[in-house]
C-alpha cells in the first residue's frame, strides 16, 4: 500500500536533506503525481487505471481528491474517461509542424501507422465558398471526399476536402487513402505550397461520433488551400482531436518557420 499522503500548510515548501524540493504538498497534487508515475512506468496506452473507489481505499484520501487529480490528467491528455466503462491511459500526442505534407507521411515519420476510412465521396457543384477557395466558378464540378484519419488505429482527424474535377478526372475510381500520392502518381500533380489557418473548436454531435470523443470536446480546426504551381488543387477542413494533436512552430523576428 502506498505511503500515507501528507498535506503541508499553505505556503510551506518543505525540502529534503539534500536541499531538493520535496514532492508536491497538496493531496490532490500528490495523487496526480502518483497516477502520472503509474502511467509512465506501468501502464500502456489503452489500459484502464483503478476505479475511483479502489484509489480512495488504497490512498486514504477523499473521492473528491481522487476525482480532481484524475480530471487534471484528463485535461492534460494523459487519461481519457469512457462513460460507463472507466478511465484509460491515452496514447501520445502527435506534434505537427507547419509544413506541407500528407497525413500518412507525417504519421509514418513519427513511427505511427496511418489509416484512412472513406466516410463519403461523390461529385457535386461547387458552392460559393468552395469555388472561391479553389479559384473556380460557382457550380463547377468538384469531388467531395470525407475521411476519418487514424494513427495506430486511434481516430485522429475528421477531414472534408474538395477537389476540382477538371484537374482530377475519374478521381472517384481511385484509392482515396493518400490523395497527395495519387495526385503525383496518376495525374502528375505535385502539391507545392499551401495556405492554412488553425483555430480552436468544439466537437458537435457528428464530430464526437466520428472521432470517438465527448460532445464539446476540444478540437483543432484547420482550413487549408493547397496549390500546385498557380493552380488551387484542394480546399479542405480537418478537425483534429485536441487531446491527440498539437501544432509546433519555431518563431523568429520575421515570423514562424518550421521547427
Amino acid at each position: 500500500m502506498p505511503d500515507p499522503l501528507v498535506e503541508h500548510p499553505p505556503g510551506v515548501d518543505p525540502v529534503v536533506s539534500s536541499g531538493t524540493p520535496a514532492r508536491p504538498t497538496t493531496k490532490r497534487s500528490q495523487v496526480k503525481l502518483m497516477l502520472a508515475e503509474l502511467i509512465d512506468g506501468q501502464l500502456s496506452a489503452g489500459e484502464a487505471i483503478q476505479s475511483e473507489r479502489n484509489l480512495v481505499r488504497e490512498l486514504g484520501v477523499s473521492r473528491v481528491t481522487v476525482r480532481q487529480a484524475i480530471s487534471d490528467l484528463v485535461a492534460e491528455g494523459r487519461l481519457e474517461r469512457v462513460h460507463g466503462k472507466g478511465t484509460y491511459v491515452t496514447g501520445p500526442r502527435v506534434d505537427s509542424r507547419l509544413h506541407l505534407t500528407s497525413f500518412s507521411r507525417e504519421m509514418r515519420a513519427r513511427g505511427l501507422e496511418p489509416g484512412t476510412r472513406v466516410l463519403d465521396a461523390g461529385k457535386m457543384a461547387a458552392p460559393p465558398q468552395v469555388a472561391h477557395a479553389l479559384r473556380i466558378a460557382t457550380g463547377d464540378p468538384v469531388v467531395r471526399v470525407e475521411r476519418l484519419r487514424t494513427a495506430d488505429g486511434t481516430p485522429m482527424a475528421h477531414e472534408l476536402g474538395y477537389y476540382p474535377c477538371a484537374y482530377f478526372p475519374d478521381l472517384l475510381d481511385k484509392d482515396l487513402g493518400s490523395l497527395y500520392d495519387i495526385f503525383a502518381s496518376d495525374y502528375a500533380v505535385i502539391a507545392t505550397s499551401g495556405e492554412q489557418t488553425v483555430h480552436a473548436g468544439a466537437a458537435d454531435s457528428n464530430h464526437a461520433r466520428i472521432l470517438g470523443v465527448p460532445k464539446r470536446a476540444p478540437l483543432l480546426v484547420q482550413d487549408r488551400v493547397t496549390w500546385s504551381g498557380e493552380r488551387a488543387i484542394e480546399y479542405a477542413t480537418s478537425w483534429y482531436r485536441g487531446d491527440r494533436y498539437r501544432i509546433h512552430m519555431a518563431v523568429t523576428p520575421h515570423g514562424a518557420r518550421e521547427g
